[in-house]
């Protein structure tokens, strides 16, 4: 009982694990002082739904320290606590993308159309409001699939002396945010063989059908095994690493003016302004006939040219990259939308394990616990996101202000 009751507090202060307003030099061990803090301020008929065992002397609910959090999460094992909070998250459901704002409703009612858990402080988030806007005014492309995006994450303040950081490989879900499954990488090997076991946990009774992931897993091996153990589409980025390929499709999309791509229908340019700047993605296809890469499709180019809004500071980047999903499932704008989704991971879950949950910072070394306060982070990430909310940094002190709040957003 004391165990669950440890985990169960884990759970909800998942919310602030990490810590959000540590300085620099604040270690592990104030990380976790933070949930234990939160457990003891908590009322007793709270700790009582928690399954807190109660005081024989006093006859008061009394939560783990401390000490006893630390010593269970240490010894959890990381990858089937991950299995489990990526099950309970699919499990749950979302609320789905947020309705786009179609004009219709009178300003002054706006907020009465927003679901009531993105109030926060008695105002409607304003990420939430701009999500519903840009939904309106940028609607994804028709006949989009879902996916989500391999991509390899460093644990950086848990590494020490002579031992490494750990490295996690998760898989976001491009729309929902929601991680689907992680996966500690071993001291011995990179991310390239955890990909397949963390495919087998994470696509199970999912609507992925595409799988985005940068260069590192743009290997024969991984395109083949996507594609015939797991039947879903790769879309994977071109380096160094496949020269052969590289080179080959570098003189294929050559050929032509991006006017003739857009006219034969291999070709899309997206225009974006936001944060400041102004994007102009261009790209072209072309088929992947006699590369010799698994059941390889099309392959692609995309121009990136970023500027400030007074069209200084520009800045241009190339990407290539190959598919197998043929041009009737992935035409350019679906292959634009899915890379360009991919390359918002850094934004929307590391910027967010870094920034809003301070993670980098966490000196916590002991044991699995580097791996387990990342997993519970992506709980926390995940449950606000499923309810609704955009900013994350804004949800947390919506619900730890309140402690009650949290049984809404955990179903325990």
């Amino acid at each position: 009982m004391r165990q669950a009751s440890s985990l169960q507090h884990a759970a909800l202060a998942g919310v602030d694990p990490g810590g959000g307003h540590v300085r620099h030099g604040d270690g592990g061990r104030k990380h976790r002082d933070r949930v234990s803090h939160w457990a003891q301020d908590a009322p007793q008929d709270l700790l009582a739904r928690l399954g807190c065992r109660r005081d024989p002397f006093t006859g008061l609910r009394r939560p783990p320290s401390e000490r006893t959090l630390r010593r269970v999460l240490a010894q959890i094992d990381g990858d089937e606590l991950d299995r489990r909070t990526c099950t309970y998250l699919a499990e749950t459901g979302d609320a789905g993308e947020l309705p786009a704002d179609t004009g219709m409703v009178a300003a002054g009612q706006r907020d009465q159309v927003i679901a009531e858990e993105l109030r926060v402080g008695g105002g409607c988030e304003r990420e939430a409001r701009r999500v519903r806007r840009r939904a309106r005014e940028r609607p994804r492309p028709a006949g989009m699939l879902e996916a989500a995006a391999a991509d390899g994450k460093t644990v950086r303040g848990a590494g020490h002396g002579e031992s490494p950081a750990p490295q996690l490989l998760s898989l976001p879900h491009h729309r929902r945010g929601v991680v689907l499954g992680q996966r500690r990488i071993g001291g011995k090997t990179n991310e390239v063989p955890e990909l397949t076991p963390l495919l087998s946990d994470a696509l199970t009774g999912s609507d992925v059908a595409v799988i985005t992931a940068d260069a590192l897993h743009a290997a024969r091996e991984s395109a083949r095994r996507i594609a015939e153990e797991f039947g879903r589409y790769y879309v994977l980025v071109l380096k160094d690493n496949q020269p052969t390929v590289l080179a080959a499709a570098q003189a294929r999309l050559m050929e032509g003016t991006d006017a003739d791509h857009e006219r034969n229908g291999t070709g899309y340019t997206d225009l974006d302004r936001g944060h400041g700047r102004l994007e102009r993605r261009t790209i072209r296809t072309a088929p992947a006939d006699g590369l010799g890469f698994p059941h390889a499709a099309q392959i692609f180019r995309i121009v990136r040219h970023v500027a400030k809004l007074d069209g200084t500071g520009s800045s241009m980047e190339v990407a290539y990259g190959i598919t197998n999903a043929p041009a009737e499932v992935a035409g350019p704008i679906h292959l634009n939308t899915h890379v360009h989704e991919h390359w918002s991971v850094e934004n929307r879950e590391h910027y967010v394990r870094d920034r809003t949950f301070r993670e980098d910072e966490c000196q916590a070394r002991t044991g699995q616990l580097p791996h387990v306060l990342a997993t519970l982070r992506n709980l926390a990430t995940g449950a606000f996101r499923q309810n609704g909310h955009v900013n994350i940094a804004h949800a947390r002190r919506h619900y730890t202000r309140v402690p009650y709040r949290l049984l809404g957003l955990f179903i325990l």
